[in-house]
């Protein structure tokens, strides 16, 4: 227990700390879950894969630029642009250069009726991220997971070209679930437009607009059959979406579960306009200075798109395959703090990260170096209570954790963001390398004694890592990861 002098924080010991907050006594019959996390793929506004975002985190490259977003009226900004006037904030974190048709139709992954009219963004980054995920599975002797796909007749399918390769698993042991916040959300916007134009919506808008759409069309793609399912907590439905597939995993009826994390919100203003209008987002000009996560001074969080998917599998499975596994998912916590639909409850997060820990020590004491990759938006409120209330979790090891927030550089992928989280955090101890968090400012005073990079460092004595994944109507999930000896 942390003396009087202890429970203060801040560089001039001024910052009262918030009291420990307890969790229960586990239950007799709680199931032990652990994953291996084998692959990865990723569409987000650093780069179009996994390792092109990796590379720009390491190199310290942000992905957030100037954003002109669509508009509802003919008026135009300086450059001639039409633009919403009721929208202040002129920044986002972008996809570029993503062609669907490139990416999904002619790698055989989709046909192009289905890419064109019936999948709406955040649909076509998962199934891209999805797609380089399981494309780099192999066993030892170099058998792929995914294999070309025939017709009936012998011949290849030229339509969908791959699917899941029978001979390595059984389909039905493999499962897909969808993490996003808006899901197809803008649709509603498109249908309004149609019907103020005195136009009739299709069926397809209906399709396009279903948070597990994204889901049904991975399955459908690679013949995924173990079940097909999306997850919403907000910002958390990444973690909720983890969650699902841990637990089918530990149950027993599932060996693999691709897990998507992802979000396409940028090409309608709906939900900028809403967060807008919350006054949670950063309205800088300068694509610079906006997502100013652990500042000092912190404007909102600056809104963003893409999608990461991680598969997880039963180690076992793997190992009996001869498949490497990078890293584990050994611990979790998951609470919901039942008082406010937007401002974060630091006790119910302290809470997670506890039962997150004491799960993961169920397998063996925390010996090295810890990344924290934090949910750290950016916003006034909440930010520093996070960082207190992990100080509270992380007390004995406060002097060996280090603390990365990852939406400094791509902005709030939302749905997304956890999935985000977990993969950097997972590169980092799988390679023993820390992105760096780029300040152009002061850090907030509740950072002092944290060790906080700014620029990218080796650190071979990383172990273990920390996410969490805070979510509006008061979601939080944490999970905790170890690197594989």
């Amino acid at each position: 227990m942390a003396s009087l002098a202890e429970r203060f924080a801040g560089p001039r010991g001024d910052i009262p700390r918030p009291q420990l907050v307890e969790i229960p006594p586990a239950l007799e019959r709680e199931i032990s879950i652990r994953a291996a996390v084998i692959s990865d793929g990723a569409i987000t506004p650093l780069g179009n894969s996994s390792d092109k975002t990796w590379e720009m985190y390491k190199a310290g490259k942000t992905g957030i630029v100037e954003h002109l977003y669509p508009p509802y009226t003919d008026k135009v900004d300086a450059k001639g642009q039409k633009k919403d006037p009721q929208m202040s904030v002129v920044n986002a974190g972008t996809i570029k250069n993503f062609d669907p048709i490139e990416r999904l139709v002619k790698t055989g992954i989709l046909p192009q009726k289905e890419v064109r009219f019936k999948l709406d963004p955040y649909a076509q980054y998962g199934i891209a991220a999805a797609s380089e995920a399981l494309s780099k599975i192999k066993t030892h002797d170099g058998t792929p997971l995914l294999v070309p796909r025939l017709n009936e007749d012998g011949t290849p399918d030229k339509e969908r070209k791959w699917i899941i390769n029978s001979n390595l698993i059984n389909p039905l042991h493999t499962a897909v679930v969808v993490g996003s916040g808006f899901g197809g959300g803008d649709v509603s916007a498109e249908v309004m437009e149609l019907l103020k134009e005195g136009k009739v919506p299709s069926g397809d808008h209906m399709m396009r607009s279903l948070l597990d759409r994204a889901a049904s069309s991975v399955s459908q793609a690679f013949g995924i059959n173990g079940g097909a399912e999306g997850v919403v907590a907000a910002c958390a439905s990444s973690g909720k979406a983890m969650l699902t597939a841990l637990r089918k995993i530990a149950m027993g009826e599932v060996e693999l579960v691709l897990v998507i994390g992802t979000e396409g919100v940028l090409g309608k203003p709906v939900a900028s306009s809403e967060f807008n209008w919350l006054g949670a987002l950063d309205t800088a000009q300068d694509p610079h200075k906006v997502s100013r996560s652990l500042h000092k001074v912190r404007g909102g969080f600056t809104i963003a798109e893409g999608a990461v998917a991680l598969v997880v599998v039963n180690p076992d499975w793997a190992r009996r395959h001869g498949i490497s596994i990078p890293y584990e998912i050994i611990g979790f916590g998951e609470t919901s703090g039942a008082k406010d639909n937007v401002a974060p409850n630091g006790a119910a997060q302290e809470q997670a990260m506890r039962f997150a820990r004491r799960r993961a020590e169920k397998y063996g004491q925390i010996e090295g170096k810890i990344i924290n990759s934090g949910h750290y938006t950016g916003t006034p409120l909440g930010e520093g209570s996070e960082v207190l209330h992990t100080q509270n979790v992380l007390e004995n090891m406060q002097k060996r954790s280090i603390i990365f927030a990852s939406k400094r550089l791509s902005g709030h992928m939302l749905g997304g963001a956890g999935n985000l989280s977990q993969f950097l955090a997972g590169k980092a101890i799988q390679e023993g390398i820390v992105p760096g968090t780029p300040f152009d400012g002061e850090k907030m005073d509740e950072l002092y004694g944290w060790d906080v990079p700014e620029e990218t460092r080796p650190e071979p004595d990383l172990t273990d890592a920390i996410t969490n994944q805070f979510g509006f109507g008061d979601a939080n999930v944490t999970l905790w990861s170890r690197k594989t000896a």
